[in-house]
C-alpha cells in the first residue's frame, strides 16, 4: 500500500510538470529557437513516457490517465 501511495504522488507530479511543460511549450514554440523547440518536445515526450510507465505500473486505477497520456503523446509526435 505504501509503494502505491508513492508511486501515485511521484505520478501526480509527474503530471503536474507534464502539465506545466505542454502548456509553456504550445504557447512559445513558434518563438523559440528551432533547437530548443525540439529539446523541449523531446523532454515533453519523455515525462509523458516516465508517466506512461508508472501509470501502467500502477494498475487499472490510472487506466483514465493512461490513455490521456496516450493522446497528449501522440498529439506532441505530430507537432
Amino acid at each position: 500500500m505504501i509503494n502505491s501511495s508513492n508511486d501515485i504522488q511521484k505520478l501526480n507530479q509527474i503530471v503536474s510538470i507534464i502539465d506545466k511543460k505542454a502548456s509553456q511549450y504550445k504557447n512559445e514554440r513558434h518563438h523559440m529557437p528551432r533547437a530548443r523547440a525540439d529539446s523541449e518536445k523531446k523532454l515533453i515526450i519523455d515525462l509523458i513516457n516516465d508517466g506512461l510507465e508508472l501509470a501502467k505500473s500502477i494498475g487499472s486505477q490510472a487506466q483514465g490517465l493512461i490513455e490521456d497520456l496516450d493522446r497528449l503523446k501522440k498529439q506532441f509526435i505530430k507537432l
